[in-house]
């Protein structure tokens, strides 16, 4: 990180004072709405998972040859696949690629990636938790149908993290069904040599470490300052190089606002590379979110938006704790844990007009009014 121009002691030291504000208002948020709003979450139990209908098995099914058919058709639009040319060609052959099927994608990228992540990992989980539940020849078949194509889908573009979380959704999965939520310590111990192994084989196969130690060392560089980096760039780049935001980083659906959203993540990283932008890959330098209330509104703006990030967090958090128990809210809430993980990573304003959390929380009630009825849980005192 030195290397790249983190040199500057003054802004390690905001950095650092800023994440922990960051963090304090966030946990400020969540208890003022369970503790003063009275709001507290209803405890997991797995002796209240229900079984799912054949009409929602139906469902389901057709879900997942949907993802199958958009699939098809993202592919059929790229000229390569990363993983392929990483496997055929150089690294940097790979890198332009991965960018062709991402950040620089000729189409709608964030439609492809709503069905071809976010349901494909949700029926995943749904299909992982159908298994747990009720082990059969069929649920079976469907688990591993649903699992090789959200793995493909979280490989082909050389992406070393969604694959990773895929993992890690199906451990919490796993947990929640068989032990109420709760992970023994040595359990998590297994798992992370499992996501290491892994990773190491990405970094050699695809990133171009040279052996193992470099990759070990490229993944606990990614794992403990790639996210947190980025926002030193922040600090330096505003308002010294650009000035405040003051909320044009906002979603704009539809057009109804006169302003086109600033790709903040974008242009950070373009300033921070220009040679990486001359060469035709869009780079992306997003950061924890407090990143994107400094880019828009200053310092005053961290801890407001933590605060208000925080309420949103265990307000809706405390929604889904009143949802019936069944694979497919089981599915859900690991989605939904793993998209609110990503607040650690990416900026908040995409949270408060998501597509992805609109239309899986649409399909989650769809899905559960299949049956004609939809129950809600109650806390026993």
């Amino acid at each position: 990180r030195y290397s790249v121009g983190i040199t500057n002691p003054y802004l390690v030291l905001m950095v650092l004072v800023s994440s922990s504000v960051n963090l304090i208002l966030f946990l400020f948020g969540v208890i003022f709405v369970r503790k003063l709003m009275g709001l507290e979450i209803i405890a997991f139990k797995s002796t209240e998972i229900m079984p799912i209908g054949s009409l929602q098995r139906l469902a389901l099914i057709g879900l997942f040859g949907l993802c199958v058919l958009i699939l098809v058709k993202y592919v059929k639009q790229l000229d390569q696949i990363a993983i392929i040319v990483a496997l055929t060609d150089s690294i940097t052959a790979a890198n332009q690629a991965r960018s062709n099927m991402g950040n620089s994608f000729a189409g709608d990228y964030h439609w492809y990636k709503l069905v071809m992540h976010d349901i494909g990992n949700f029926l995943t989980f749904t299909s992982f938790a159908i298994w747990l539940t009720r082990k059969s020849t069929f649920s079976f078949i469907a688990f591993i149908a649903a699992f090789s194509y959200s793995t493909i889908v979280a490989v082909m573009a050389i992406e070393k993290a969604p694959f990773a979380w895929l993992l890690v959704g199906l451990f919490m999965v796993y947990f929640l069904v068989k032990r109420n939520g709760f992970i023994p310590f040595k359990k998590i111990i297994i798992l992370l040599c499992i996501v290491l192994f892994i990773l190491i084989l990405f970094y050699i196969n695809f990133m171009g470490s040279n052996d193992i130690w470099s990759a070990l060392t490229s993944v606990f560089s990614r794992a403990f300052s790639g996210s947190i980096s980025p926002a030193y760039f922040y600090l330096e780049f505003f308002p010294e190089h650009h000035e405040y935001l003051w909320g044009s980083t906002f979603p704009n659906p539809g057009g109804l606002m006169p302003y086109i959203p600033y790709r903040y993540t974008i242009e950070v990283m373009n300033w921070i590379f220009p040679a990486l932008s001359e060469s035709g890959v869009v780079g992306s330098a997003p950061t924890v979110f407090w990143g994107e209330a400094y880019a828009n509104f200053g310092p005053a703006g961290i801890p407001i938006v933590a605060f208000i990030m925080g309420t949103f967090v265990a307000f809706v958090s405390y929604l889904v704790s009143k949802i019936e128990i069944n694979p497919i809210s089981i599915g859900f809430s690991v989605w939904l844990i793993l998209a609110f993980k990503d607040l650690s990573v990416t900026g908040f304003s995409g949270y408060f007009y998501s597509i992805y959390l609109i239309v899986l929380s649409f399909l989650l009630f769809a899905l559960l009014s299949v049956r004609g009825r939809f129950m809600i849980r109650c806390k026993i005192y």
